[in-house]
């Protein structure tokens, strides 16, 4: 049973255009499958996952954490995460440069709940989870855009390809500011991150799961849930601090956060699930009926409506870009022989230090 990816991973090439398919697998201990087909499938995303730095980093966490990965023919989404169940889903279904992104996604969804966040439909204050429900999904977008990017620079573009097919808005910024930066920092996942809230659509999509996940927990809520629900407030802040890294630094400031979160349209909803939160929400914030929606909305939970996805604005054309390969390595080389230089002008410094220290 592997301990980590490296330990996994020991024995196979990196180059991923020039390793033999039936050599594209990686050993994860926590793979349900039904068939030897599908434990093959799953090894195979897994081996380009973890093929890059961020990939690794995402599978190890998953490792550790014990969390199980399976394809599932009959799931609707591109792939699930039960942080309940700490079970992750692939739909067997897509296409394989669309799973390895997907599973870049979810595999994100699994280390952002290992660090503890809370988050429940019932409890939370609506506006709390709406926006950091948002927030964990244009977290895991911004890092399975930089698993996929790591794996163009290799030489293996269709994974971010399929990706940018699917969401231009959040590949093209992060890409823009990797070409700027000459490489990924945290103004790349930063930009991806607020790319995400571009598409009305999607968000729409996440407004309607919310509305869901309220009534299906009521069914299920107790008389304590009862006198408790929408009152907890877990701050956008603290989420974006758990979950929102590159390279274990946090991408979005404190500052940046609160700006970002209160404009107005962080703060709307669609226009057919504010009058659905409006309704779960009259009794218990006790709405004054004599004032128009918006207005009580907006001074009771801050909350503001967006039209409907249909009504926003053109869509992002999808426009394949140039991987500036040449660009990133000098980049990265340059990083390497600076730091070198710098441990090169301190080791004296601490050596006379040292030197000084024992003559006393």
């Amino acid at each position: 049973m592997a301990k980590s990816v490296n330990d996994a991973f020991a024995g196979i090439s990196d180059q991923n255009n020039e390793t033999e398919t039936d050599n594209k697998r990686f050993s994860y201990p926590f793979l349900v499958c039904e068939n030897q087909e599908q434990k093959q499938k799953l090894e195979e995303i897994l081996f380009f996952v973890a093929s890059c730095k961020t990939g690794k980093k995402l599978i190890d966490d998953a490792i550790k954490h014990n969390t199980v990965i399976s394809l599932d023919p009959a799931i609707r989404a591109y792939g699930s995460y039960d942080e309940v169940k700490n079970i992750l889903k692939i739909n067997e279904k897509s296409g394989l440069h669309q799973q390895i992104a997907t599973m870049a996604h979810e595999l994100r969804h699994a280390q952002q709940f290992q660090n503890g966040i809370l988050m429940d439909a019932y409890l939370d204050h609506p506006k709390c989870y709406i926006q950091n429900q948002a927030v964990i999904e244009a977290d895991a977008s911004a890092c399975a855009t930089a698993v996929c990017f790591q794996l163009a620079v290799k030489g293996y573009q269709e994974p971010l390809e399929a990706l940018r097919q699917k969401d231009p808005h959040i590949v093209n910024p992060f890409q823009n500011q990797v070409a700027l930066n000459k490489k990924i920092d945290e103004k790349a996942y930063a930009a991806a991150f607020k790319g995400w809230f571009s598409d009305y659509s999607t968000r729409d999509a996440y407004d309607s799961l919310y509305i869901k996940m309220v009534r299906q927990r009521f069914k299920n809520a107790s008389r304590e849930d009862e006198e408790k629900k929408f009152e907890r407030v877990v701050s956008v802040n603290d989420i974006v601090k758990s979950v929102c890294s590159c390279d274990g630094k946090t991408y979005l400031s404190e500052k940046q956060t609160a700006d970002f979160f209160s404009t107005q349209d962080a703060c709307s909803v669609s226009f057919e699930r504010f009058n659905a939160i409006y309704a779960n929400c009259c009794s218990k914030f006790n709405f004054d009926w004599t004032k128009p929606q918006d207005e009580v909305m907006k001074e009771k939970l801050g909350l503001v409506p967006r039209p409907h996805s249909g009504y926003m604005p053109a869509k992002v054309v999808p426009e394949p870009m140039p991987i500036p390969f040449v660009d990133l390595k000098q980049a990265e080389a340059a990083d390497k022989i600076a730091a070198a230089k710098v441990k090169r002008q301190i080791n004296p410094l601490l050596a006379a230090s040292l030197r000084q220290y024992k003559q006393k």
